[in-house]
Formats: structure tokens, C-alpha cells, sequence
């Protein structure tokens, strides 16, 4: 089966456009100039801030309950704690908030039997990353298919979740290892379904358990970790949607990053700032700092990709915005930072309270080396294809001496 595939992805497959309609200088990823260098010292900036305010949460809380308590009748200042427990990833103790959850992880659990079954009608394995060939396309589709069934119908969940592992290694040697890294956040769910009894069809799963939790956190925070680095490392595919898709590039949030730079580089600018924003923000789920607030940005995110954007090519979104709802309304949440208890009313950290000089050079060790270390390596830049023809750069822009 492996032989049956091609042993290299000669093209990174999307349902939308990504083709580089004109050429970009290539040299832009290979040194760290002032364009850069502005854009990853506002990342480092904003995740040193979000980590200090992490560190100083509970004093903020208890200043703003004791603020607020004065001024506030008992209703509004019942609504005002749930707002800060929510933002804090501190447990919620509500009816409404306990159904979300319940509905959040159904969807969680489920969505990828349907990405599954979308994807082997577009004749491609769990994404259009890895388009099927003759003669195991068939094969592949109804395989495919078989799983999302037993996904949906809760069966033998830790054999799908198995199946999942056994189809990212299956993708890891049979297309190249680059493009394997758009399937990282599907393993969130598989470690889920390892985890769950056997005889999950006849246990209807509404909740997670805070192991479980902890897994998918730490997944998809590494997952997007990793992605954000792969766009500076491999930029031509988003270079592509950018083009196709002008209006991506006008997102406020990333606008912050690069706002002021070059603006004849607008594209490599908004792509860097894209790509660190995604670091910043896989970086922070996955050591559980306002786990909660970015969950809620991502889905946001996801949704007006999938919605405004691309619009239905972009469908497989719904299992990113399912696995980030499930941790916004979860009360299982923790952290990796202070390890402090998800205990109702508990104030108690099990850990020393870090400062703004621990936040400043943990988001710094987070940035500027692996930027750096970026511009070292020598590496073709992947060529993208798709059914209409477009320009392509004909030279790959060399690291300057």
C-alpha cells in the first residue's frame, strides 16, 4: 500500500485556490530583517503580557471582586464572577454552561467520522493534503468511510483511535513529512478515543474526563505550535491563499502584528505575522494559559474562514472549531504553568508565583531562537498546484552570506 502511493506529496492539495499567482522573494524567509524582527518582537511582547497576567490572575480577581462588590447589585455581580471564572479557566457552576459542554463534546467526538467521509468523496485520505491514486484509491474511500461510521456510531472508539494513529504514520511515510504536520490536531481526538472503554456504543460519552482534557489541550496547542513554524519554514502555500483570497490579509487581529511594516512585502509581512500569531497561540493552550479566551478566538477564527472566506471548500473546519469548543466550556481545565486545583472556590497555587522576568524570557525562548535557527536551514520550497494555471517565481531566493 505504501509503494501503491506516491512516496512524496508533489503538491500540497487545498479545496481552495493557493496557487502563487506572482513571484515573492524568497530571501524574505532567509534573515531576520527589520520587517521581521518588528513582527516577532510584538509576538514576544504579547505573550510575555498574556503569561504575566496568568501569573497575577488571582490577585486581579480578588481586586476586581472586592471592587465590584461595593458597586454592584447580587445579580449583576453574580454574572460578573462567572465572566471572570470563565476567563480564568476556573470551573463554571451552571446549568447552561454544563449543557454547551455536553454538546461541545458530542460534536468533538463525532465531527471526524464526518471530515472522514468528506474527504474520501474528494478522493483524498482524512484531508485534501493527501489526494488517493490508483489502484488503492477505492480502497482507501470505503476504509475511510467504515471508520467515520464506527465514529459516529461511538463503536470500538479505541480501535478509531488506533486507526487514526496507524493513518498519521501511514501519512508520514508514504507522503512527505512536511505536509504531515495539517494533521497534528486530529490526534487530539484520538488520544480521546484510546482512552475510552470499549464498549463505548452503549455509553453515551457527554463529558471528559480532566486527563482527557489535558491531552487535547496539549495536542492542539502543539499542533498549532508546530504549524505556525511550518509556514515560515514552507511559506508558498499561504503565500498562494493570500493571493487567491486578498481579503484574509485584512484580518484586525493579525493587522496588529504587521502594521507599520514594509508595504511593498505586505504578503510575507502578514504571513509571518500569521504564522507567529498561530505560535503564540499554540504555544499558550498548550501550557494551559487562558485556555478558554483563545479557544473561543480560534473558533471564531475557524468560523469566519469556513463562513466568510472560502466558504463551503472549507468545511473541514468544523472538527478545529468542535475541538476548541470543547475546551472553552470544559471545567476540567489545567494548566502547566503553576498547577494550580480546579476546585470550586480554591485560590490556592501549588506552585510559586512567576513575575513579569520569567514571562518575558519564556516568550523570548519561545520566538527569537527558533527564528533564528529558521533562517539557517537550506530547504526547497514546496510548489503548488491546482486546476487553474498561474505564474510561478522560477528562482528560490538564496540565505545572503
Amino acid at each position: 500500500m505504501v509503494v501503491a502511493l506516491p512516496t512524496t506529496a508533489l503538491a500540497h492539495e487545498r479545496f481552495v485556490k493557493h496557487d502563487v499567482l506572482r513571484p515573492f522573494p524568497h530571501d524574505f524567509f532567509f534573515h531576520v530583517d527589520g520587517n521581521v524582527l518588528s513582527i516577532a518582537t510584538r509576538v514576544c511582547l504579547a505573550m510575555a503580557a498574556v503569561l504575566f497576567l496568568w501569573f497575577r490572575r488571582q490577585a486581579i480577581q480578588a481586586f476586581l471582586d472586592r471592587k465590584l462588590r461595593a458597586g454592584s447589585n447580587r445579580r449583576r455581580l453574580e454574572l460578573i464572577r462567572v465572566g471572570l471564572r470563565f476567563v480564568t479557566d476556573q470551573p463554571v457552576d451552571t446549568s447552561w454552561f454544563r449543557r454547551v459542554e455536553e454538546w461541545a463534546v458530542i460534536l468533538f467526538l463525532r465531527c471526524p467520522g464526518l471530515v472522514l467521509m468528506y474527504a474520501a468523496a474528494n478522493s483524498s485520505l482524512v484531508m485534501p493534503t493527501y489526494p488517493l491514486a490508483e489502484p488503492t484509491k477505492v480502497l482507501f474511500q470505503y476504509a475511510s468511510v467504515a471508520l467515520g461510521i464506527a465514529i459516529i456510531t461511538q463503536l470500538a472508539l479505541p480501535l478509531c483511535g488506533a486507526a487514526i494513529f496507524a493513518i498519521f504514520g501511514y501519512i508520514v511515510v508514504a507522503y512527505d513529512w512536511k505536509l504531515a504536520v495539517d494533521v497534528l490536531p486530529v490526534l487530539s481526538v484520538a488520544m480521546v478515543y484510546v482512552t475510552c472503554p470499549w464498549d463505548s456504543h452503549v455509553r453515551p460519552i457527554t463529558s471528559l474526563s480532566r486527563r482527557q482534557i489535558r491531552l487535547v489541550r496539549l495536542v492542539l496547542g502543539f499542533s498549532f505550535f508546530a504549524l505556525g513554524w511550518m509556514k515560515i519554514y514552507n511559506p508558498d502555500d499561504v503565500i498562494g491563499v493570500a493571493q487567491n483570497f486578498p481579503t484574509v490579509t485584512e484580518d484586525i487581529f493579525i493587522k496588529l502584528f504587521y502594521c507599520g511594516t514594509d508595504p511593498q512585502l505586505k504578503t510575507g509581512c502578514w504571513l509571518m505575522a500569521f504564522a507567529l500569531s498561530e505560535v503564540l497561540t499554540g504555544f499558550l493552550v498548550m501550557v494551559g494559559a487562558f485556555s478558554r479566551a483563545w479557544a473561543v478566538q480560534m473558533v471564531y477564527v475557524f468560523t469566519k474562514l469556513m463562513v466568510v472566506d472560502f466558504g463551503w471548500p472549507e468545511i473541514p473546519h468544523l472538527y478545529p472549531i468542535s475541538a476548541f469548543l470543547t475546551l472553552a466550556f470544559s471545567n476540567q481545565l489545567s494548566n502547566e504553568l503553576d498547577g494550580e486545583p480546579t476546585v470550586v472556590g480554591s485560590t490556592i497555587s501549588k506552585r510559586p508565583r512567576w513575575g513579569l522576568a520569567v514571562s518575558a524570557a519564556l516568550s523570548w525562548l519561545m520566538i527569537f531562537p527558533l527564528l533564528y535557527a529558521l533562517t539557517l536551514t537550506q530547504r526547497p520550497f514546496l510548489r503548488t498546484s491546482t486546476t487553474t494555471s498561474a505564474t510561478r517565481p522560477t528562482e528560490v531566493g538564496s540565505r545572503p552570506k
